[in-house]
């Protein structure tokens, strides 16, 4: 672990942040309304609470463990073969959420931006754009999202102010409507949104401050989920629930419908397209550089910047497996999904346990 890099808990919430709001953050509202209609704030309340528990197991493992970073935790509370099958697990999960990220960015620049060139030239550029940043530590990783953390903030409120004076809120009710069966895939559709803030795992240990490092930590997740809450209910004043559940990317929609005050800059969803892309550069960052690490963990290289060349390919190959937008979406989501919920919840538990029961058995 090199001690030399720092990271300010603002730039560690700025991460959190970041990374976790470019994953879903266009697509949510049509994935909630086709789970539960107008109830998918429901969803994103409970999801976001639920990932507040494993914040705290991650923070506490480190506490437990001061002065050594995830792998050297891993080793130590699971041996080298066990943590080695887990680091596979991690480095699966963070090349399907590369691979995903690409290729949603790919669609919906080729969609809305760039009409006459290729798919897989704007997403072969993306991905070799943020190898060049990953080859750096997390550090500069953290001061890029911290960048693109205010832009984050600033665009979501400037987008629902610009839509309050269009807004029917009436479309927002009934609320509650929704039977309690269908919450179950609304929670998991939601927490798929909350993927990113397990970049913890690699942050924590470069952190200057770590005795307030889990208020930091809540607090980007309470901010997560703020802005998906208002994104999601402006989405619902602004189009109905069948607009919702038809349009895969429902807030681009919403963007289109908005004027800006004088009318000197109309279909605003050119723009949203845009400040999303750099939002998403910092998520990718982030996902690219967890699993240039990993690999270089697993077979033991000093430096991760080998394994960065080595994953523009395979990312780049994973990203087209998918022949369709309606594939990304059901399966190659799903896949995410599934690996998340090992790589996010499993896995941290049981190194939180099996290193307090090796704590307990040493007294």
């Amino acid at each position: 672990m090199n001690k030399d890099i720092k990271i300010s808990n603002i730039q560690i919430r700025a991460l959190i942040v970041s990374t976790i709001i470019g994953i879903g953050v266009l697509g949510l509202p049509n994935q909630l309304a086709v789970a539960m209609e107008k109830d998918g704030w429901i969803a994103i309340i409970l999801s976001g609470l639920l990932t507040i528990p494993v914040i705290l197991v991650i923070n506490q493992i480190f506490k437990d463990n001061p002065g050594k970073d995830f792998f050297e935790i891993g080793e130590s509370n699971l041996g080298k073969i066990l943590f080695t099958i887990c680091l596979i697990i991690y480095l699966a999960y963070y090349l399907a959420v590369g691979a995903y990220i690409s290729r949603v960015l790919g669609e919906i620049i080729k969609g809305f931006l760039l009409l006459e060139t290729p798919l897989g030239l704007i997403t072969f550029t993306f991905i070799v754009s943020i190898a060049y940043l990953v080859v750096s530590e997390i550090d500069i990783i953290a001061r890029i999202s911290y960048m693109t953390y205010g832009l984050t903030i600033g665009f979501a409120l400037i987008l629902i102010l610009l839509a309050i004076p269009g807004a029917d809120l009436t479309n927002i009710l009934p609320m509650i409507q929704s039977d309690i069966r269908q919450l179950p895939e609304g929670i998991k559709v939601a927490l798929f949104s909350f993927a990113g803030f397990e970049v913890l795992l690699f942050a924590i240990p470069f952190a200057e401050d770590k005795k307030r490092l889990t208020k930091t930590s809540i607090s980007g997740i309470v901010i997560v989920i703020v802005l998906y809450l208002v994104l999601f209910l402006v989405t619902l004043t602004q189009l109905s629930i069948q607009q919702i559940k038809s349009d895969p990317f429902p807030l681009l929609m919403v963007a289109k419908l908005i004027n800006l005050p004088g009318y000197f800059l109309q279909n605003l969803d050119g723009l949203v397209t845009s400040i999303w892309v750099i939002i998403i550069f910092s998520t990718m960052a982030s996902v690219y550089y967890s699993s240039s690490k990993i690999l270089s963990k697993i077979f033991r290289a000093k430096s991760h910047k080998a394994s960065v060349l080595i994953l523009i390919p395979v990312i780049y190959f994973l990203a087209f497996l998918p022949k369709n937008v309606i594939q990304i979406n059901n399966i190659m989501s799903n896949v995410v999904i599934y690996l998340a919920m090992i790589v996010i919840f499993l896995i941290p538990f049981i190194l939180f346990m099996v290193g307090r029961i090796k704590r307990r058995i040493r007294q």
